[in-house]
């Protein structure tokens, strides 16, 4: 009877190691994926932004900021940041899947970042037309700086830019 009492002191000390394991994995995952980010650029249209004279990168913060408020309002098609989610959870959830509907939701979302994505380069495109000459070279320098700038692997962007 002494033996099964020490055995059942701890009960919880299992779950607690998994717990911690699963934690474990998942903070280094994380680490993992800041150290190995996507490419050797990372967004290009991230950098572009961030290039900008303060003034500039404001007034265009706040117009993106638009776009997706208005994107999130009416959805494109009308309706569809809220139809497409339910249509794509319908197809998963059905005995046969259907994946010309599935299909069909993807597409609707798809077309939407292509809208948001086209209305942001729209008007980084106004912002550079409307500079100086003066202030395009600067802001090619400035481009340029930031491209080479790198947060955890310049080597890489330096190299892409050579």
């Amino acid at each position: 009877m002494d033996q099964s009492r020490t055995k059942r002191r701890f009960p919880w000390l299992k779950l607690a190691l998994v717990l911690s394991v699963v934690l474990n994995f998942a903070a280094l995952g994380m680490v993992w994926g800041l150290a190995t980010r996507i490419g050797p650029s990372g967004s290009l249209l991230r950098d572009s932004v961030a290039a900008l004279p303060a003034d500039d990168r404001r007034a265009l913060r706040q117009e993106i900021r638009e776009v997706w408020r208005a994107a999130r309002d009416t959805g494109y098609p009308p309706g569809s940041a809220v139809a497409a989610p339910r249509q794509m959870l319908a197809a998963l959830e059905a005995e046969d899947f259907d994946a010309a509907a599935f299909s069909e939701a993807l597409q609707q979302v798809q077309a939407r970042l292509v809208r948001i994505s086209d209305q942001m380069h729209a008007q980084l495109v106004a912002t550079v037309s409307a500079m100086t000459p003066t202030e395009r070279r600067a802001y090619a320098q400035a481009l340029d700086a930031q491209l080479r700038k790198g947060r955890w692997r310049a080597e890489r962007r330096s190299a892409a830019l050579d």
